[in-house]
């Protein structure tokens, strides 16, 4: 077992959906990108979609998508991990994530503004963020996880938390991710198979709403082609 997962529950106040409102970085302002973060127990995951997302509405699955279509992916962020909050430092250990290693931790001064809104500052880089908390998604709680298949068929060990009437879910990449300082240089660079680039992008992170105890529909996604699907929810 890692032993990031013996560490003690977040404190309440952080349990529950959160969307991000603003980020502030580099003399620039982000409003417009789809930015989800749920937290659990001590488990999290997180969805970063930017805005001015092509059309997908042609596209079923992963091979159906252009060239352009297959970079544009390779833009969106997206982790899961341990939460341990110490104080007002928040370190979000990352265990699952689409982009390459940055070798940067996840670091943030946490200030909340009222129960439903926090104030984040990066410690060991420059950002501000701010987060505000989806009413009704600090109850009902939960961790759990769930078998999954990649698109070759392949069955992975997948993630999904629960909170309020929300769900996140996290099914991982089943093949190793080359070192590179981003996944779209890692797709731009020379001598990369179209095989290999699909494996790569083949890592769903969605985000949505729960139907029932064994179910949910699936909203916002890594994969836009998942959007609207339903999710089962077979837990192991």
């Amino acid at each position: 077992m890692n032993p990031l997962n013996k560490l003690i529950a977040v404190p309440a106040s952080y349990l529950g959906v959160w969307r991000r409102s603003l980020l502030e970085q580099n003399g620039s302002q982000d409003t417009t990108s789809l930015v989800f973060w749920l937290q659990a127990d001590n488990q999290h995951i997180d969805i970063r979609i930017p805005a001015l997302r092509p059309d997908f509405s042609d596209c079923t699955c992963l091979q159906d998508c252009s060239t352009e279509q297959l970079r544009w992916l390779a833009t969106q962020q997206g982790f899961a991990g341990v939460t341990e909050v110490s104080g007002n430092i928040c370190n979000w250990h990352r265990e699952l994530d689409l982009q390459p290693d940055n070798g940067v931790p996840d670091i943030g001064e946490m200030v909340f503004s009222g129960e439903n809104k926090l104030l984040e500052t990066g410690v060991e880089s420059v950002y501000f963020e701010v987060w505000d908390k989806i009413a009704g998604t600090h109850i009902n709680v939960s961790t759990h996880q769930i078998n999954s298949l990649d698109s070759n068929g392949v069955v992975v060990i997948a993630r999904l938390l629960k909170a309020g009437n929300q769900f996140a879910f996290i099914r991982p990449r089943s093949s190793n991710l080359p070192e590179a300082s981003s996944l779209l240089a890692l797709i731009d660079s020379p001598n990369q198979s179209l095989l290999d680039i699909l494996n790569w992008l083949d890592f769903e992170i969605s985000f949505g709403d729960i139907v029932d105890a064994s179910h949910g529909r699936i909203n916002h996604s890594t994969l836009p082609f998942r959007e609207g699907q339903i999710l089962n929810f077979s837990l192991v």
